[in-house]
């Protein structure tokens, strides 16, 4: 069963739709970009499912905010909430591609504050870990972007290799997160408490 074989909201003749998906990865190719977008999705009997797919976005891909104003790929971040049409046919790979048609940014919702404790920092994959220890339901992976604002106790900015396993921190971040254990959301602003 793929992500088409579930009732994700309206759908067109040989296209999906997605509503309220959000961008976990955005890559460049040589002549496109990969969104790799993650959302819920409706099955039988009432489940629900959480569904990864990457949406190829060319030059014909039209992207605009939801007042209808044109919008271009560098104004996609991850952890933004979009809505998306794209085709139903879809490669075999995990998560399968599939070529955008549309896509619409939806607006921010207000940002949340959570005081945590750092579990892992991983640089190379820009992910910083938080929560209790042991307890992946308690604990969130956030995404470290170069617009991730990174500061020191004393209010000076740092880097994501700065932060420490055990450090406590405040980290303010959009209230949307992937439905994976730990959540994934993106960080907007990281404080060293």
């Amino acid at each position: 069963m793929n992500c088409c074989d579930h009732d994700s909201g309206e759908k067109e003749e040989g296209r999906i739709q997605i509503k309220d998906g959000v961008i976990d990865e955005i890559r460049k190719g040589d002549h496109e970009f990969f969104v790799t977008v993650t959302y819920r999705t409706s099955g039988e009997f009432g489940l629900k499912f959480v569904t990864t797919v990457t949406l190829v976005v060319g030059k014909d891909t039209r992207i605009q905010d939801e007042s209808g104003e044109k919008k271009t790929i560098e104004d996609l971040r991850e952890g933004m909430r979009i809505d998306a049409s794209a085709s139903s046919r879809m490669t075999r790979s995990l998560p399968p591609q599939t070529a955008a048609y549309k896509i619409r940014i939806r607006k921010e919702k207000k940002y949340q504050t959570i005081k945590t404790r750092i579990l892992m920092v991983d640089v190379r994959n820009h992910m910083l870990y938080t929560g209790i220890p042991g307890q992946p339901s308690r604990q969130i992976k956030f995404t470290v972007s170069e617009d991730t604002k990174i500061l020191s106790r004393r209010g000076m900015p740092i880097h994501l290799w700065n932060l420490r396993r055990g450090q406590f921190v405040r980290v303010r971040y959009g209230d949307v997160m992937t439905s994976s254990i730990p959540p994934q959301t993106a960080a907007y602003k990281i404080q060293v408490l």
